[in-house]
């Protein structure tokens, strides 16, 4: 079962999943997630990149950012599964051991971050 994210680290990724019928619904949702909490949007990527296993876009964000972006987030994401983790300097644990999902849970390829 996922965990719920909490918030323990200065700084964080959340990566919105998304496909080929719900690439609009993710940009949208990350470009109104930016604009109401002044994160910085990545890409939207429509292809597999790192070790995302979907179609992504990245929003990094703070520690002081967390408490009203998560929630809202979750509220918001219309069945888009959402991977939050922290950014503490080691790319592997911030991908396991500091990751949580909002929604389905995806294996990552950890290979990539090597």
């Amino acid at each position: 079962m996922a965990r719920y994210p909490v918030n323990t680290y200065k700084a964080y990724h959340a990566h919105v999943y998304f496909g080929p019928g719900t690439v609009e619904q993710a940009r949208a949702l990350c470009e109104e997630a930016a604009r109401l909490f002044k994160v910085q949007m990545g890409r939207v990527h429509e292809q597999n990149v790192g070790p995302h296993p979907q179609w992504s876009c990245q929003l990094a964000f703070s520690a002081e950012q967390f408490d009203d972006l998560i929630p809202w987030l979750d509220e918001h994401r219309g069945g888009l599964d959402v991977l939050v983790h922290a950014l503490s300097g080691d790319a592997v644990a911030d991908h396991t051991e500091h990751a949580y999902w909002l929604g389905k849970e995806y294996p990552l390829d950890l290979s990539a971050l090597n």
